[in-house]
């Protein structure tokens, strides 16, 4: 046990881990939510670990959100939930969801009517809490994002779900170099509803403007990052994956 002070020596497979992930799911059961201290206390007495060992384990299982102060769960039993299981299941998915778009696609019941947004932000502020997802702001909306997705990756993807902007940019995949007006011709929108697409494209890094001209072009160094994610958004839309679940599975 001399080791266990240092944190770069503790995995969540560790013999000595496990055992004071047992005793803080006891702690819970006994008590409705998690106290470190007494957490401390009751596995000092039974496993012997020196203070500082045990310590630094408690501390690194409340760093990696496996265990968190004052919540009636451990990470691992986060996802029993079978609501917040499909929803995580969703986020991973459809990268790059905004509220709205999770609302629609996921607590619609059976006839069509939309449930609880207050049910949905609390299964959202779960996953979050235990580091399942993480949530970024673009504009006016809040995008959600499992964990370990890059933020610029989760933009791009949020990004690539508006078909506009998908417009713009597969145009751009093809074309090297076009003005804004030349854009505006090959899209069947508005005049101010492309230039502001445009605009905020810049404004993201996504696409640069260049000259007198107003000649744009698509960033070099995420053309293939976008690439990618095109092809894998069809393929995901090929799969036509549903995620529609009934009220009586988010009770629990």
């Amino acid at each position: 046990m001399s080791n266990l002070n240092l944190a770069l020596s503790l995995t969540l497979n560790h013999p000595s881990v496990q055992s004071v992930i047992e005793i803080a799911k006891e702690v819970i059961n006994n008590h409705n939510v998690l106290d470190t201290d007494l957490l401390y206390r009751l596995a000092k007495r039974r496993l012997k670990f020196p203070r500082k060992g045990l310590l630094s384990i408690i501390q690194f299982l409340i760093n990696k959100k496996v265990l968190v102060e004052g919540s009636k769960y451990t990470r691992d039993e986060v996802l029993n939930n079978k609501y917040r299981f499909h929803l995580y299941r969703f986020l991973t998915s459809y990268l790059g969801a905004h509220f709205s778009s999770i609302r629609k696609q996921i607590i619609t019941d059976n006839r069509g009517t939309l449930g609880s947004s207050g049910q949905l932000i609390w299964h959202l502020e779960m996953l979050i809490k235990f580091n399942y997802i993480k949530k970024i702001k673009i504009k006016n909306y809040t995008v959600f994002l499992p964990y370990e997705i890059d933020d610029e990756i989760g933009l791009l993807h949020f990004v690539l779900h508006n078909e506009i902007y998908l417009k713009i940019i597969q145009l751009l995949i093809s074309n090297a170099k076009l003005k804004k007006s030349e854009v505006h011709k090959l899209i069947n929108e508005k005049r101010e509803t492309i230039y502001y697409r445009i605009n905020n494209l810049i404004e993201f890094n996504i696409i640069e403007s260049s000259g007198d001209n107003n000649s744009l072009s698509l960033n070099s160094h995420k053309k293939n990052d976008i690439i990618s994610i095109i092809k894998a958004n069809l393929q995901n839309k090929s799969q036509n994956r549903k995620f529609n679940y009934t009220s009586k599975e988010v009770k629990n």
